[in-house]
């Protein structure tokens, strides 16, 4: 009975306390203010600076989900996945194609800013196991990474971190870096106090002098200045493809310059695309998401009739080969995959690491744990992955009774959603 009247006592008080409803709710209680969004708050009040953070977006933007390929079945029968074409050529028109076994490549990670030496080195042994290309990210040119590929795309970025004339003649492509989805083309520095002697010399800077990305490329007074240096870059190099990479924002009027230019691809990345550190603000409130800029940026260059010209690559929150497939279904010609390759290298040898310990730990520059990366094992998952994806495209496109990736269509899906319809142009499933 005692038991009895305490417990009853207790739950009267309990019910008390919850009418006073400004004592249990709190901001967490309220629309949009996640953990992530508050612990970003008190870290501003904390130390007065801009809040930055790793990879994409936390925001739930508009993806690919609502779209559906359609299975052939008597009207158009199926073709086998293995006699399906996944060979990819970026630069088609250039005098030295890239020429890959499939459509997904890795993507830019640099080396130092973001990720280790025996990170890159992994990827780059991915890169040929899978039959595909890498990309140098913004610090440029990598020795051993350049080693270690057989395709490798080098960024030309704004702060001429490994540019030199003797490495960019040592890349099979260029990307022009003008942005990214997570920071679009905002300038950084890089802290002397932050860099150890190897990052201080793979960004030409004396050890603890600081590092700064400018705003432009030096070359480019107004927007017509592209041509110029997208054909001392071809002369340079030997005819290697010359691209662009840019955030995708004002779409159309950026690629306008990239058509005039004479480019052989462009990268378009969305605003989920991921970063090694990004100020917050740009990640989760500029730029364009994936699913709306491929569409509009395909159409463009067929409009302005150089669409066989021009290969399209997408990247930014495309997570695996059903988003790979949608991408290209869409209009682009290859993707980048990064932050689910990332998962994939390292998925085996987490158990490396302390209980709780975040797994980008054992591959960022910065991470407490780099030197416990296998890199052969790692190599051979990250190149599983993309293997294993390729065939899944094929699988897909076999499904919609296409013997190519690059025949797979918007009319080979439908659309789940008004929204995505109209975003899209893909027909809608009613």
């Amino acid at each position: 009975m005692i038991g009895e009247a305490i417990i009853q006592s207790l739950t009267e008080s309990l019910i008390e306390r919850m009418r006073e409803v400004e004592t249990i709710k709190g901001p967490q209680n309220v629309h949009g203010y996640s953990l992530l969004r508050l612990a970003a708050i008190a870290e501003r009040a904390k130390h007065g600076m801009p809040v930055i953070e790793p990879y994409g977006s936390s925001r739930a933007f508009m993806g690919l989900d609502d779209l559906m390929f359609l299975p052939a079945m008597i009207d158009r029968f199926p073709v086998d996945p293995f006699t399906v074409n996944t060979k990819t050529v970026i630069g088609a028109k250039s005098a030295r194609p890239l020429e890959l076994q499939t459509p997904i490549m890795i993507t830019a990670m640099a080396y130092g800013l973001s990720v280790t030496e025996s990170t890159k080195i992994a990827m780059a042994k991915a890169s040929v196991a899978a039959g595909t290309a890498t990309n140098s990210g913004d610090a440029g040119f990598c020795e051993a990474e350049r080693r270690h590929a057989q395709q490798y795309i080098v960024q030309f970025n704004r702060a001429r971190y490994g540019n030199s004339e003797d490495q960019l003649k040592q890349a099979d492509a260029i990307e022009i870096r003008f942005g990214q989805g997570a920071l679009a083309g905002l300038p950084e520095i890089v802290e002397g106090d932050d860099m150890d002697e190897e990052l201080a010399r793979q960004l030409g800077v004396e050890p603890g002098q600081s590092a700064t990305r400018p705003l432009r490329h030096k070359e480019l007074k107004t927007p017509g200045d592209l041509k110029s240096l997208v054909d001392g870059l071809r002369t340079l190099t030997g005819g290697v493809p010359i691209g662009v990479k840019i955030a995708a924002g004002r779409i159309e009027a950026d690629l306008a310059h990239v058509v005039d230019a004479g480019c052989d691809f462009v990268t378009i990345d969305g605003a989920q695309g991921g970063t090694a550190g990004a100020p917050e603000v740009t990640i989760n409130n500029v730029g364009v998401p994936i699913v709306y800029a491929i569409p509009r940026a395909n159409r463009f260059l067929v409009e302005r009739g150089v669409r066989s010209n021009i290969s399209l690559i997408a990247c930014g929150g495309l997570k695996d080969a059903g988003d790979f497939m949608k991408a290209l279904a869409l209009g682009a010609d290859a993707v980048y995959t990064g932050q689910s390759l990332l998962t994939a290298m390292v998925y085996g040898q987490v158990e490396k690491l302390p209980l709780g310990t975040s797994p980008a730990e054992i591959y960022l520059y910065w991470g407490k744990h780099g030197a416990k990366l296998d890199i052969e094992v790692a190599a051979e998952a990250a190149a599983n992955f993309i293997k294993a994806s390729t065939q899944e495209m094929a699988m897909i496109a076999g499904a919609v009774g296409k013997n190519d990736l690059s025949l797979v269509n918007m009319d080979d899906m439908v659309a789940l959603t008004e929204q995505a319809a109209q975003v899209t142009g893909v027909a809608r499933a009613w």
